[in-house]
């Protein structure tokens, strides 16, 4: 192998070295529970439930009484089923 074999072949792996640290190095990071970002998301979902409850998979027998509650248990199951539905923190 001749120095400039050496040399392609090392800009080679350099150059596949650097494309995979800057796609894996910055992550965004989602909104985590106990923070006021994530109270106001899932705030909204609650919100969004009790206009339309039936899009949540909440019978139409359910007292007025216990509907914000069954809303907010469905709407944080929904969050821990799929956290990677949370949105970006600002």
């Amino acid at each position: 192998m001749k120095v400039r074999d050496q040399l392609m072949l090392a800009a080679i792996v350099g150059g596949l070295v650097l494309m995979f640290v800057l796609t894996r190095a910055y992550k965004p990071e989602r909104v985590r529970p106990g923070t006021p970002e994530y109270d106001a998301y899932i705030q909204k979902y609650v919100e969004e439930c009790l206009k339309a409850p039936g899009r949540y998979d909440i019978p139409a027998t359910t007292a007025p009484s216990e509907l914000e509650s069954a809303c907010q248990a469905a709407v944080l199951q929904a969050d821990r089923f799929n956290p990677a539905a949370r949105p970006l923190k600002h």
